[in-house]
């Protein structure tokens, strides 16, 4: 892994192709005894880089998108408008209009005043868009996301968007947001959202077509229990057994894995740029700090050496970062061994919201590479300083792609 950084530079990012594939397979294995599994839509905001993407929809995986810029690059990569999912708590009328108009498979209406946008824009466009209602069960994430399902109010909105002729209601969706950390949340989670399918089928008369389920799995290495497998079998038996029992027709299960499916297939490489010795403690300054690793700010990611792996003698380091700022500091305490300047170290599970948060603060952003088949390959190259003052000065208006 060292043997990247002369070739690529440090900072780098190292993203795995056989653990993408493997992490999508795991997600659309259908489980045992089950008819069918679930469909999965990788949420694009975890990390929206093209080439790993790519591979995502090469196994099968759709995506799953918040805002206009993610849409315009699913429709860019080729993913076919059916299967593509369209969240977020703000969907402008010109948004609406963008999925509405390209067909997307699901727009997840996020709340009820939400409705006669939709409904506005498929007037004007003559269409009759899929949507779904995201509602809020008992502990999950709430305030400006969703509908709660406590006092009526998602049961409600369900009337309200069914009473809607411009509509297809399809789909009842939540993102637990909080980590589905075990089987018993898991579960808790799942009897929530279907008492409320049973409500709407019994008082409002309508069987949900899909239950999309959101993410919130959580890594193994950060305090998870249950594996892909595991998850996608304790939903697919769950809802299946369910509606065997009611004997009603069992509803597609939709997916939006991110951090489970990107999370572990990624390392951020980053150099030792000094040791600082102190009476107190000992400083191991990196050339990545929190400008690249926004994530370490409140998650726990195991950092080890790559290049002095075989050197004994361990010492406890305060790691920092590059920028003239207190608050670079990555690992208040971590035990490694004795390092030097030039030695390389890697930041585990890199997949998830590193990317996306990072910033030009003070440092271009580093380059992306793929390793596949033991070959590196550049997915995104590092920024330049032209980059970070291409977009200033006088220059000619151009509309947004």
């Amino acid at each position: 892994m060292a043997r990247l950084v002369p070739r690529f530079g440090s900072p780098l990012h190292v993203v795995s192709a056989a653990r993408l594939r493997g992490n999508a397979s795991a997600f659309l294995r259908v489980p045992k005894g089950a008819a069918i599994g679930a469909e999965v839509f990788y949420s694009y905001k975890t990390n929206p880089i093209p080439g790993a993407l790519r591979v995502l929809h090469g196994r099968g995986v759709g995506a799953e998108v918040i805002s206009p810029f993610e849409l315009w690059l699913a429709r860019r990569l080729g993913v076919p408008a059916g299967r593509i999912i369209v969240n977020g708590p703000a969907k402008t009328e010109s948004f609406l209009a963008e999925a509405v108009g390209a067909g997307v498979g699901l727009i997840n209406i996020n709340h009820a005043e939400e409705i006669e946008a939709v409904v506005r824009v498929a007037r004007r466009l003559s269409k009759r868009p899929a949507v779904g209602l995201r509602v809020v069960a008992s502990g999950g994430w709430g305030g400006h996301f969703g509908v709660p399902i406590a006092g009526g109010d998602a049961l409600r909105a369900f009337a309200r968007a069914l009473a809607s002729p411009e509509l297809r209601v399809t789909a009842l969706h939540s993102h637990f947001g909080v980590p589905l950390a075990t089987r018993r949340i898991l579960e808790g989670f799942l009897d929530e959202l279907l008492a409320l399918a049973d409500a709407v089928s019994a008082e409002l008369g309508f069987e949900i077509p899909a239950l999309d389920l959101g993410g919130s799995l959580p890594l193994r290495s950060d305090g998870g229990s249950l594996t892909i497998r595991d998850y996608v079998g304790a939903v697919v038996q769950r809802v299946e057994r369910h509606y065997a029992r009611a004997r009603r027709p069992r509803p597609r299960i939709l997916l939006e894995p991110g951090r489970a499916l990107s999370g572990d297939a990624q390392l951020l490489l980053a150099s030792v740029v000094a040791v600082k010795e102190t009476p107190e403690r000992d400083f191991l300054i990196l050339d990545t700090g929190t400008n690249l690793a926004e994530p370490l700010r409140h998650e726990r990611h195991a950092l080890t050496p790559v290049s002095a792996a075989r050197r004994a003698r361990q010492r406890v380091y305060t790691v920092v970062g590059p920028t003239c700022s207190p608050t670079d500091v990555l690992y208040p305490e971590c035990r490694l061994p004795a390092l030097q300047a030039g030695d390389v170290v890697a930041i585990h599970d890199a997949g998830a919201y590193f990317v996306p948060s990072a910033s030009s603060f003070s440092f271009p952003k580093p380059a992306v590479v793929m390793v596949d088949a033991g070959r590196p390959r550049l997915l995104r190259s590092a920024e330049s300083f032209l980059d970070l003052v291409a977009l200033d000065g006088p220059r000619r208006s151009r509309r947004r792609p």
